[in-house]
């Protein structure tokens, strides 16, 4: 399911291999250049990181508020193109939203001219600086109309800005990485895009199958004929919570979730706008906001995944995740043994080193099989990992 292994020997229909787990005989028919799906979300702390690689692509959606990611993707995997001197090409670059725990990680990637970049995605809402006064919210200007309020300032190229814009400081360094990507000679990225509700990112046959990423959300109303977000219960947290990235992955007939962090009252608000659609209910899903408690039931019961994986940290203020959370993730999920996954408890401690293992939960998929794994706290020699087959 997409990982490396060095064969030693043959012996007829069988192999001799070495493998990241243990060592041992393959069948032949076990063996394929097919590298399939990849989704590794990983621990980044409170927030969200996930690396996709489907065939030759390779997607970032998020980073964490840290250098998790960075580390990860430099020291370990693709510490084999930076010592050939190969550059590491990002095709896609997700931001959900623009909190800090799900952008700011980002900011390093950017930075390091290790790496080039395809399209840069994102939602279109940004933050301000609590000091600056041009506008009525740290979001940008509300408006209302007919008792609902509406935020009328969207971004959508960030590479150019027909007013200055005071920007609170972790957005402004992350324009400013993202500008100086793109002004390197050569330039290091291609193209910078909103997204929203109905846009395809892309669709193309991966070995046989096809792969696409269908965007679900965030849907702008029309107000005074531009385009506009609903403002939610006067609140910012809210607002772009709400109003983060929905996307939907297929590969085959396998299907995957990503939902920043939406909340109780945007996936009430996504299920009036989709109406008898329904768009949501996918393999695998990943958790929306960390495990919080602000979610519809309703809405996780129209998911109805096999696996959910829950991205969270030890900050204290939050408490993420949350028991119902937890609980409702098993319960309105497909299957006997429905799988919660959490990046928390995948984590460990080297008490030895004393030192701290990030975890990460594990996603292959073939377009008609899911895999699900992380790795064992205790290194077995029989296998090290804990591994389960979803579908």
């Amino acid at each position: 399911m997409g990982t490396y292994v060095k064969v030693k020997n043959n012996n007829g229909d069988w192999r001799e291999v070495e493998t990241a787990g243990p060592d041992g005989w393959m069948h032949k028919d076990a063996l394929t250049e097919n590298m399939g799906l990849k989704v590794f979300y990983l621990d980044v702390g409170q927030g969200d990181g996930i690396l996709i690689e489907a065939g030759d692509l390779k997607i970032l959606i998020d980073a964490g508020p840290n250098n998790s990611m960075y580390s990860y993707l430099t020291k370990w995997q693709y510490t084999y193109l930076i010592k050939a001197n190969v550059k590491i090409h990002i095709d896609y670059l997700i931001v959900s939203h623009f909190d800090v725990d799900h952008y700011k990680g980002l900011i390093k990637i950017l930075q390091d001219k290790n790496f080039t970049f395809g399209t840069i995605c994102h939602a279109g809402i940004l933050k301000f600086a609590s000091a600056n006064n041009s506008y009525n919210s740290g979001l940008g200007n509300i408006v209302s109309q007919t008792g609902i309020k509406y935020l009328t300032r969207i971004f959508e190229n960030l590479q150019s800005f027909s007013d200055p814009v005071p920007f609170n400081r972790d957005i402004s360094s992350f324009v400013r990485a993202l500008n100086a990507a793109s002004s390197d000679n050569p330039s290091r990225l291609s193209n910078v895009k909103r997204l929203k509700a109905g846009d395809l990112i892309i669709q193309k046959q991966i070995e046989g199958s096809t792969f696409k990423m269908d965007v679900l959300a965030p849907f702008t109303e029309r107000i005074n004929n531009k385009e506009a977000f609903i403002y939610w219960e006067n609140d910012e947290g809210k607002t772009i919570n709400g109003h983060s990235l929905l996307i939907k992955l297929t590969f085959g007939s396998c299907t995957f979730l990503f939902g920043g962090d939406l909340n109780t009252v945007s996936e009430t608000y996504l299920m009036q706008k989709y109406g008898t659609n329904h768009p949501f209910e996918v393999d695998i899903a990943k958790s929306c906001h960390h495990g919080s408690s602000d979610f519809s039931e309703i809405f996780m019961h129209k998911i109805n995944p096999y696996s959910t994986v829950i991205s969270s940290g030890d900050n204290e203020s939050h408490s993420h995740p949350r028991a119902d959370a937890i609980g409702c993730a098993g319960r309105y999920s497909k299957g006997v043994r429905p799988l919660v996954y959490s990046t928390e408890l995948a984590r460990s401690t080297d008490l030895r080193k004393k030192k701290i293992l990030f975890g990460m939960i594990n996603a292959r998929c073939n377009g008609n099989e899911i895999y699900m794994s992380q790795m064992r706290e205790v290194k077995k020699p029989n296998d090290i990992w804990d591994a389960y087959k979803v579908k």
